[in-house]
Order: C-alpha cells, then sequence, then structure tokens
C-alpha cells in the first residue's frame, strides 16, 4: 500500500514539475473593479453626488525558454473615472474627470517549487506606459497626453489547482520600482518599494494556464 502512495506521489509531482519544462506556453489574466460613491453635505436645498470608478482588467502569455525560466509579454490597462453631480441639476459646477493608462510589460521570470502544489517566484520587467486624460468642466475642457518608461520587480506565489491551472497573486508589499514619467507637462522621476495603507493593493489574484506538451 505504501508503495503504491509512493508511486502516486511521485507522479503528482512530476505531472507538476512538467509545467516548468521548456516549450511550455503561459497564459494568465485578471481584472479588478472597485469605486466609490458619496453625498458630501452642500448649500440648503443642494445635493452633491459624487463618484469614483477604477477598471483594471491585465493579461500576460509567455513561454519557458529553460526549466523554471520564462519570458513573456504582458498588457494592462488602468482606467479611472471621476464625476461630481448635483441636484438640482446644474446647482453646482459640473466636473468630470477621465484617466486611462495603458502599459506594455516584456518580463522575466524565475520559479522555485515548494512542493506539488505550490511555488514561489521572481518576476522582473520594463514597462513602457501610454497616458491620457482628459478632465470636463462646466467652462472647460482639458486633454493631456503623456507616456513612462520604468522597471518593476516583484516577487509572488503560485498554488496549482490542476496540473495546467493555476491561481497565482504578486506580493506587491514586496515589489521595487523605478522609472519615468511625463504627463501634464511635468517630468517626474520616481522610486517606490509599493509602501500603501490599501491592503487589496498588496496583493493580486491571477487566473493562469501552463499549456505543456503531453
Amino acid at each position: 500500500m505504501r508503495v503504491i502512495f509512493l508511486i502516486g506521489c511521485l507522479f503528482l509531482v512530476a505531472r507538476v514539475q512538467a509545467q516548468y519544462q521548456k516549450g511550455t506556453k503561459y497564459l494568465g489574466g485578471t481584472i479588478s473593479l472597485n469605486g466609490t460613491k458619496s453625498k458630501p453635505e452642500a448649500d440648503a436645498g443642494i445635493q452633491s453626488i459624487q463618484s469614483y470608478l477604477s477598471l483594471n482588467p491585465s493579461v500576460q502569455a509567455g513561454l519557458f525558454i529553460k526549466e523554471k525560466a520564462m519570458i513573456g509579454l504582458g498588457f494592462g490597462t488602468d482606467l479611472d473615472f471621476y464625476w461630481n453631480k448635483s441636484k438640482p441639476s446644474k446647482s453646482l459646477p459640473l466636473y468630470k474627470s477621465h484617466t486611462q493608462i495603458y502599459t506594455l510589460s516584456p518580463f522575466v521570470r524565475h520559479y522555485k517549487s515548494l512542493n506539488a502544489k505550490w511555488a514561489i517566484f521572481l518576476n522582473s520587467s520594463a514597462e513602457i506606459s501610454l497616458l491620457k486624460s482628459k478632465t470636463i468642466t462646466d467652462d472647460y475642457t482639458v486633454k493631456s497626453d503623456g507616456y513612462g518608461i520604468g522597471l518593476k520587480i516583484v516577487p509572488g506565489v503560485s498554488y496549482w489547482l490542476t496540473p495546467r491551472f493555476a491561481l497565482e497573486s504578486d506580493i506587491n508589499l514586496l515589489s521595487l520600482g523605478a522609472g519615468y514619467r511625463n504627463f501634464y507637462d511635468s517630468d517626474t522621476f520616481y522610486f517606490n518599494s509599493a509602501v500603501t495603507s490599501n491592503l487589496s493593493s498588496y496583493f493580486s489574484i491571477r487566473a493562469s494556464w501552463y499549456l505543456s506538451k503531453p
């Protein structure tokens, strides 16, 4: 009975380890959505309604070039909407803003398996971003275009639900990033270690498929 159990464990490990082999294809995707709606106090008889919506879909595709080492390309978007309405209509100035960020990220990822189900990885990427913004008020409309370039290193963890499907999380709390951004007619150089007070920003869950040859 023990022999059968050991053979079964070895088979399971072999199936999972095969996902790291050269030639295995990778596809991952995630989407996050959050927003707020508030009604701050205004003058008597006037109600202000402020709304915010953020949408962040992204996809990644990669190929293992050797055991436990992958190269790939990611594409992500950051769409932010904010608007302020009032009742009765036009009793307060109109304000709307819309920001779009499109990011292309070539990356290299290295894995270290912990057991048949768990693995940790380190993802190193370059980021090339296109930024667009539009602000609308009663009196004017302002548009701004910009761009950004940067480097980012972030660790993560993978958990396999099946031999070909895993849930992954980037551990943004431990990430490092540096880069340059030209936006709103200003130049910004930045370096950060992802220190944030928003717990939901520490981790992001990604659905991932590992498509190895039979």
